[in-house]
């Protein structure tokens, strides 16, 4: 019962050498487009009506595919689809791809609260017209033969190894046992629990739903003013270094993605290889001019 629990993490060669960066892709950008992913995705499991379940496991098993291969070889935006496709089954709410399509293209055509999407201005609200975000029948086949061999990418390049444990459950369970069940705790948890698949530490391949369920009840209960038992998170499994580590990397997910928005922004959108071999052509120019 205990394996039901974990999840396979991350090897320390595998976070000090991804088979991006052997491929010439910079540790920076590649965090950037891992966030974008992911934030994709939570954006449009968002539209879709989609349980956080769904949208964690389709963003973990996206970041696992990326620790096992290269964004110079598998494009992000067909990855999103294939890893979203994949959850909704895995998880028990299948989606079409057409909806999953329709929805990518909506939020990357027109200003919304998502920060993948253009930034939102009165002028830009104001003209946004269907024809912004149709997809053409022709499209639409095109995206969707590029989504199912996205989908059979990510099985093949994860060995079918598609069980995602999440921290959400355990996390109601360890409150519930400190007699601390409130609902403004838990959804503050929750918060920190879902902030973290964006996180630029990857905290879902690099540690445990019970050590990430401590880490979001302890910050949850701190902020709520809920005192708790002094070594509580002894009992659940997590020693106070890993504690100590988890908390510094959820509370710094804020600003990383403050940050994330001004770089993406800047760099515009990198969802295929094109655009992705046109912005690192421009980093080696700008490299050569300023070594001059």
């Amino acid at each position: 019962m205990v394996s039901l629990l974990c999840n396979p993490l991350a090897t320390a060669e595998q976070l000090a050498s991804s088979p991006s960066l052997s491929d010439g892709v910079p540790a920076d950008l590649e965090t950037t487009l891992r966030w974008a992913g992911c934030t994709l995705i939570q954006s449009a499991g968002i539209l879709l009506q989609l349980p956080q379940k769904t949208i964690a496991t389709a963003s973990i098993l996206f970041q696992r595919f990326y620790l096992l291969s290269s964004l110079r070889a598998y494009p992000l935006l067909p990855t999103v689809h294939g890893a979203l496709y994949l959850s909704t089954k895995l998880t028990e709410h299948p989606t079409k791809p057409r909806d999953i399509i329709n929805v990518t293209t909506y939020l990357l055509s027109c200003p919304s609260p998502s920060p993948i999407s253009p930034p939102p201005s009165k002028a830009a609200v104001a003209a946004v017209t269907p024809e912004q975000y149709y997809v053409s029948e022709s499209t639409y086949y095109t995206a969707r033969t590029a989504l199912l061999a996205a989908e059979t990418q990510i099985l093949r390049a994860t060995g079918f190894q598609t069980a995602v444990s999440l921290p959400y459950t355990l996390a109601i369970n360890y409150l519930q046992a400190l007699d601390a069940l409130d609902g403004a705790v838990v959804r503050r948890a929750f918060g920190y629990l879902t902030d973290a698949l964006v996180s630029p530490g990857l905290l879902y391949l690099t540690h445990q739903p019970n050590s990430l369920a401590v880490a979001a009840v302890y910050l949850a209960a701190r902020e709520e003013g809920v005192k708790l038992p002094g070594g509580w998170w002894e009992v659940f499994d997590v020693e106070r270094e890993e504690l100590g580590f988890l908390v510094v990397g959820m509370k710094g997910v804020t600003e990383f993605v403050e940050k994330q928005v001004k770089v993406w922004r800047r760099e515009g959108g990198l969802w295929g290889v094109d655009e992705l071999e046109m912005a690192l052509e421009r980093r080696r120019v700008l490299e050569e001019a300023m070594e001059e």
